[in-house]
């Protein structure tokens, strides 16, 4: 599930990876070369749990969790909460 996500979070122009049975996404914001890897930006966490898409994000320090049943409605929030350009 996790890999179908990915894929589609990055076909509408996010970045993201998967570590640890959670899919990290992110705007892209440049590449470190002495650390040998890609920065992101605006990032949140994606987990599965018990059939539901799990998204964890921060508002300023305060954490936040937000349960979809759907992928269409996990990208719907993704692009009005964490839209591209910003």
């Amino acid at each position: 599930m996790l890999e179908k996500i990915k894929i589609e979070v990055e076909s509408i122009g996010y970045a993201s990876f998967i570590s640890s049975n959670s899919l990290t996404v992110g705007q892209e914001d440049g590449y470190d070369s002495q650390l040998n890897c890609r920065l992101l930006k605006n990032t949140f966490g994606i987990e599965v749990r018990n059939n539901l898409l799990i998204v964890d994000y921060a508002i300023g320090q305060i954490p936040v969790e937000k349960e979809f049943k759907t992928i269409k409605e996990l990208l719907k929030f993704v692009r009005q909460v964490f839209p591209i350009g910003d």
